[in-house]
């Protein structure tokens, strides 16, 4: 039986390690750290765990909602996404995950891109 990439990343201890990098940076981030502005860090970062463990194979429960319902009451928009991919991309390499867990993991987030985006950036609107 293969491994999963939950267990080829190094299983919990390794994923808990990664996300909370993630989600620190994302709250820093001066391009789309205001969508965190009153958000609960600590949900955000086992939210984050569970939905990364979930696609990577762990024996793991997502209990969030889904993200187009999670994601409705934010204008996020195409470059705001990047931006976020960037920082999960930035973050994967940081850490030392490896290539093909982190190859997964950034090919799931852009497949989430439609559930959550907006539009583009330019389209006359500012963020909300």
């Amino acid at each position: 039986m293969e491994a999963s990439l939950f267990d080829e990343l190094g299983g919990e201890p390794v994923l808990r390690r990664v996300v909370e990098r993630f989600v620190e940076r994302l709250f820093a981030d001066p391009m789309i750290g205001f969508f965190f502005s009153r958000a609960d860090k600590q949900r955000i970062k086992e939210k984050e765990y569970e939905f990364a463990a979930v696609h990577l194979g762990a024996p793991v429960v997502y209990s969030g909602r889904p993200l187009s319902q999670a994601h409705a009451a934010h204008r996020i928009f195409e470059g705001q996404f990047d931006r976020r991919l960037t920082i999960l991309r930035e973050t994967l390499e940081e850490m030392g995950v490896p290539s093909r867990v982190r190859e997964h993991w950034l090919a799931h987030t852009v497949a989430q891109k439609d559930s959550v985006v907006r539009g583009p950036c330019n389209d006359g609107e500012p963020p909300q």
